[in-house]
Formats: C-alpha cells, sequence, structure tokens
C-alpha cells in the first residue's frame, strides 16, 4: 500500500463498510473521514491523529492535527491523550523533552493534558506519537449519513480557502533542511519559513465564524489538492477551482523549486477549506482577526472535479502521497 494517510475512498471500502456490516451505529453516535461524535448530554467529539517523530515540531503537528478537526466540526478541545512508541535505540531524555514540549503546548492552548503512555519495542525504527483530542460540538453533528455530514454545503456555496498551501509541509522542510538551504537561501528567508510552524492552529477561524454559516475542512496530508478531492469525495458533489486563487507564500514557491516538489500537494495543516453562501461574510470575518481568506472556487452539482488555469481545464487527480513522504523516504 502507497505510504501516507489513506484515500475517502479507501477508508469507506476497507474500513467503515466492515463495521457497518458487523453493527449499526448507535443512538446519538456518527463516524466521519476525520473524527467520531457521540452525542449525550454534549455533544463529544474524538479526534486521533498519529505520526513519526523526528523533533519537536512532529510533535507540534500531531497535536494540532488532532485539535484542529476538533475545531472544524465547530468544537472546543477540552482535552488530549497521547501515546509515544518508541524505538529501543530511543534515548530517555528526548523522550522528557517532547513529553514537556507536548504540556508546554497544551498549557498554551488551555487544553488539558490527560493520560500519557508510551512504550518500547524492537520491531519499531522510528518513533510515533498518537495524540487524540477530545471536545465538544455546538451543533448536531449525529447524522449517520456520510454525504449529509456538513448540510451547510449545498451545490451553488462558493468555496474559500483560509492561510496559505503547503505551509506546513515547507516549515518542516526549513525546520529539517536549514544546512542544505543556507547553500541558497539567507538565514532571515529560512527563519520566515520556518515560522510556518507557528500558524497550526485553526482555531482563530473557527472563532471568526462563530455567527457565521460555513463549512471548515482541514487541509492535512497530501496538500490542498488532497483535500479538495475527499471534500467532494465526502459530500458527494463537484467543484469548479481556479488554480491561480488558491494562496501560496513566495518562501513555499522557493523551497518547493529547491527540492523539486509540488506545494499543492504537500502538508497543508494550518489552513482550511470553508464552504458557504456568505462567502464575503467569511472573508471580512476573517480579515479581522489577521487570517487570510480568498475564494477558489464554486461547489457544484455535477460530480466532476474541475481545475481551471488560466484557458487550460483539467480534472482534478485522485489523492496522491503527500510530497514530503516523498523526498523524505
Amino acid at each position: 500500500m502507497r505510504t501516507g494517510r489513506y484515500s475517502y475512498n479507501a477508508q469507506q471500502r476497507s474500513i467503515v463498510r466492515p463495521i457497518k456490516r458487523v453493527q449499526k451505529l448507535a443512538e446519538g453516535f456518527a463516524q466521519n473521514y476525520d473524527c467520531a461524535v457521540i452525542c449525550h448530554e454534549k455533544k463529544e467529539i474524538v479526534s486521533e491523529a498519529m505520526m513519526t517523530i523526528s523533533a519537536k515540531e512532529d510533535v507540534a503537528l500531531a497535536f494540532y492535527r488532532a485539535c484542529n478537526t476538533v475545531f472544524a466540526q465547530r468544537g472546543c478541545t477540552k482535552l488530549v491523550n497521547v501515546s509515544f512508541l518508541w524505538s529501543e535505540d530511543s534515548e530517555e531524555a528526548f523522550m522528557a523533552e517532547l513529553t514537556g514540549y507536548i504540556a508546554a503546548l497544551c498549557q498554551k492552548e488551555a487544553v488539558k493534558l490527560g493520560l500519557v503512555t508510551a512504550s518500547v519495542s524492537s520491531f519499531v525504527q522510528k518513533a510515533v506519537i498518537s495524540v487524540t483530542a477530545v471536545g465538544y460540538a455546538n451543533a448536531d453533528l449525529t447524522d449517520n449519513d456520510d454525504k449529509n455530514q456538513n448540510k451547510i454545503l449545498q451545490a451553488g456555496s462558493t468555496l474559500c480557502m483560509a492561510g496559505h498551501a503547503g505551509m506546513a509541509g515547507i516549515g518542516l522542510l526549513a525546520a529539517y533542511g536549514e544546512d542544505a538551504l543556507t547553500k541558497q537561501y539567507t538565514q532571515g528567508f529560512i527563519r520566515q519559513a520556518q515560522q510556518f510552524l507557528d500558524t497550526l492552529s485553526i482555531r482563530p477561524v473557527k472563532d471568526a465564524l462563530e455567527d457565521i454559516d460555513a463549512c471548515i475542512y482541514p487541509i492535512q496530508e497530501g496538500g490542498v489538492l488532497n483535500a479538495l478531492w475527499n471534500y467532494a469525495d465526502g459530500i458527494g458533489a463537484g467543484l469548479d477551482i481556479d488554480m491561480r486563487k488558491i494562496p501560496i507564500r513566495q518562501e513555499s514557491v522557493e523551497i518547493s523549486e529547491f527540492y523539486g516538489i509540488n506545494p499543492y500537494q504537500l502538508i497543508g495543516d494550518g489552513a482550511c477549506l470553508i464552504s458557504s453562501m456568505q462567502p464575503e461574510k467569511v472573508c471580512a470575518a476573517l480579515a479581522k482577526v489577521g487570517v487570510s481568506c480568498v475564494v477558489i472556487g464554486q461547489v457544484t452539482k455535477e460530480n466532476a472535479r474541475v481545475i481551471r488555469r488560466d484557458d487550460e481545464v483539467r480534472y482534478l487527480d485522485k489523492p496522491a502521497q503527500d510530497e514530503l513522504v516523498r523526498i523524505r523516504k
């Protein structure tokens, strides 16, 4: 199988359908591609992110990826549980450093740190972190019909993008590959790219859109192009996207050229797609809190996922492996 996260279709085939054949979802419970929702007195959202660890930047990415899924459901993250799986040659000092770092992230984001567990295995070549975020939703998300999980997403709604393409991936490349990049770029340029990792949370987006009808979908592994495909799959609709309008920073363009990668297929945590019938209100609300947001296209009745660039028209490709995974092999 291909390295990286399962696509929406693959998850439906090999995970969701087998579960549904064995058991019916309990009343007050719902699953979708990113999280599960449990409806009791409060509507509880549970989300998990898992990834290998090379440095503390990977810990931050896992933490915010789990939290962002809760934020995208208009929820508020209250608690995170963390599990580490270490290789035999891992250093205890490194374990302590990363545990302290995730505790600091929880304090910064006003999230309680719950259970933290760690195991060591001879079968593990590289350490793995799993972060489970638990929060409470502000809306009724317990609809078991996958195609109706985002009811605001209707044909004819406008699709916006908050943030910029590939910033998380570029931030990681600037952190990991600083020595290589200094041969071509100034320290100031590299530091600017590294600071992209300071904008991994989409909580400002969630808070700014509190009173606006809009649906938020976080961009994660595989970048904005994978997010567009999975977004359309999840709602059973088509897209008409202007590629020129997808925002991207100059640092991302140059570092992508340096590594020979496509920034639109690069880890995009911190950015998100937003669908709404009120795009002007969405962009204005985000501008007030300092978040860049632009219109990039439309949601359509047809199933076709069209990508336009000037006079060129093509169709969106199926999800591809994230560029960061490819170059780190």
